[in-house]
């Protein structure tokens, strides 16, 4: 498994821009995680939603589990 960390500001939320390219083949399959540093209210007000309908992290879990067993 090959893992890269780079830190950096977004200018534009659908481009992710690196510093280098990466030692990858074209059209290999890569996960991406993004962590984002910082407050963010959208982030929070979605939160909050989620809280308030009860949506418990196990509830999470199986969705995503769902969703990549479908696809």
């Amino acid at each position: 498994m090959y893992a890269y960390k780079e830190i950096l500001t977004i200018n534009d939320p659908s481009t992710l821009k690196l510093a280098r390219p990466l030692p990858l083949a074209k059209g290999q399959q890569v996960e991406v995680l993004i962590l984002a540093t910082g407050k963010d209210q959208e982030l929070e007000n979605i939160r909050d939603d989620i809280a308030v309908r009860g949506i418990s992290e196990s509830d999470v879990a199986e969705a995503i589990s769902w969703a990549r067993a479908s696809s």
